[in-house]
């Protein structure tokens, strides 16, 4: 009776432990943006105390398009990390269910 019972929930626990990694992975790549973000604006702040005529404020202004720019581009890749998380999500799901399932 035991080990049909753990039998049964054999497939459950595989779920959880897929949610619960897929959800780890994902809250590492926020946190990681974050601390990132944080940086940058950081940085800016103490850029624009540098300000003091107008060509350090064209100087700051240039680097601020820099910097979107690079924002831009880790909010694609932080974006791409996100779905082949959510691709592999899926299929590992899909083999879970494919082995716990009978087949007819």
């Amino acid at each position: 009776m035991q080990n049909t019972f753990e039998n049964l929930l054999a497939p459950v626990k595989q779920l959880n432990e897929l949610a619960f990694n897929s959800i780890q992975q994902i809250a590492e790549i926020q946190m990681k943006t974050i601390q990132e973000n944080s940086r940058i604006s950081t940085d800016a702040l103490n850029a624009a105390t540098e300000i003091k005529d107008i060509d350090s404020l064209k100087g700051y202004l240039k680097n601020q398009v820099t910097v979107a720019q690079s924002l831009s581009d880790n909010a694609v890749q932080d974006a791409k990390e996100i779905t082949k998380l959510g691709e592999s999500y899926v299929a590992n799901v899909q083999k879970v269910v494919e082995k716990s399932v009978p087949t007819a």
